[in-house]
């Protein structure tokens, strides 16, 4: 990564969105802006390796990056994807210890970095700040627990169901014919992403675009459409996981 100069009025703009965020006043986002450096880095290029990372805070600025980790013969897997107003390494600024997974660019991105010691200041010593870190955390847990379960399924339909459905609520752009999930989704992302072959995930796939429940858009995204959540509606692990996160 390379050191840019800082925008402060764009970084303010975008840190003022975020939920962790809401709970410092405008006065302490402005003093915590000023003591951190902006930096860019290129499409491809690995923000960091599992268990190499150190203890900083990365919000994104502008661009995207795929949260991923790797099976022992080398295939990607995409656990999640981070955009513009979304930050990670929240774990490792918390505890010190560094993240169970590998943060590569997807595009040319500009990241604002908080170190471990301004994020202390600022959010540690204050108990709104860290009841807003506890809200966040607790919402990645069921996040990841959500996608644990998707795996534990046999049905390979139901699991790419699902998986659309939740991008569909945290990457879903509302269009006047249907939903669109800002993010480029490849066959074989969506199978690293459940643990299907890439052959499974097209012939599913497939099959949604030929029913007219799914439209692929350009750059592989892909635009959830009325009928689609017809069939979601009544898929019994969306039913099923849906009244579970209720009860949590």
């Amino acid at each position: 990564m390379v050191r840019t100069c800082s925008d402060p009025e764009i970084a303010m703009k975008v840190v003022k969105k975020i939920p962790l965020f809401a709970c410092i006043t405008d006065q302490e986002r402005y003093s915590m802006l000023e003591r951190t450096n902006n930096y860019s880095c290129r499409k491809g290029e690995i923000i960091f390796l599992e268990d190499d990372a150190e203890p900083l805070l990365y919000i994104i600025l502008n661009g995207r990056v795929k949260v991923v980790e790797f099976s022992h013969d080398g295939q990607e897997r995409v656990m999640a994807v981070r955009h513009r107003g979304d930050y990670f390494g929240d774990m490792s600024i918390l505890d010190g210890n560094s993240d169970h997974a590998t943060v590569i660019a997807m595009d040319q991105c500009k990241m604002l970095l908080i170190t471990k010691s301004l994020f202390d200041e600022f959010f540690m010593e204050n108990v709104k700040a860290l009841k807003g870190v506890i809200a966040v955390l607790c919402a990645r847990l069921r996040d990841s627990w959500l996608f644990n379960k998707i795996i534990g399924t046999n049905d390979a339909e139901s699991k790419i169901r699902v998986t659309l459905a939740r991008y569909g609520e945290t990457l879903g752009i509302k269009d006047s014919s249907g939903v669109i999930i800002n993010s480029s989704l490849s066959h074989q992302n969506i199978g690293d992403r459940v643990l299907i072959t890439r052959e499974t995930a097209t012939r599913v796939l497939t099959r949604m675009k030929d029913q007219h429940e799914i439209e692929i858009m350009p750059g592989r995204r892909i635009k959830l459409l009325p009928a689609f959540y017809d069939k979601i509606a009544q898929c019994e692990l969306y039913k099923a996981l849906t009244g579970m996160q209720k009860t949590h």
